[in-house]
């Protein structure tokens, strides 16, 4: 049975971090840490992975099946706005759509839906909480 997506949060500040996981169809299952780290030039990134060692120390603990020595280290980066709350909103005729924070994908049919109708309804606001502070 292959590996489901997941995410496992834990008490904010404690050890781990967050941690999020998918399959990779041909390649295995990527398991990261969420975190925010320094604000790079995605052109210019350094491509380096950190705490490899913690990350391999929890997929043993965790991941029954999967090898962590066999793991590839790469890094991700993504936009994130400081709560992490997306923006979903409009500037005149601009819709907006931005700081996913790493996790977009999960929520692109909600996403998709309502930055559609911002853009097709120019009376749709979305959420609150999503707009452009």
């Amino acid at each position: 049975m292959p590996w489901p997506s997941f995410n496992h949060f834990v008490a904010p500040g404690s050890q781990p971090a967050n941690v999020y996981g998918m399959p990779t169809p041909g390649e295995g299952v990527k398991v990261g840490f969420h975190g925010i780290g320094d604000e790079v030039d995605p052109d210019a990134r350094p491509h380096r992975s950190v705490r490899q060692r913690e990350l391999r120390a929890y997929v043993r603990e965790w991941f029954p099946g999967l090898d962590p020595d066999s793991a590839v280290p790469i890094s991700c980066t993504y936009t994130t706005t400081p709560d992490e709350a997306f923006v979903l909103d409009r500037v005149g005729r601009v819709v907006v759509g931005a700081g996913f924070s790493g996790q977009g994908f999960k929520f692109a049919p909600g996403v998709g839906a309502t930055l559609a109708e911002l853009a097709l309804d120019p009376t749709a606001r979305a959420d609150p909480a999503f707009r452009l502070r």
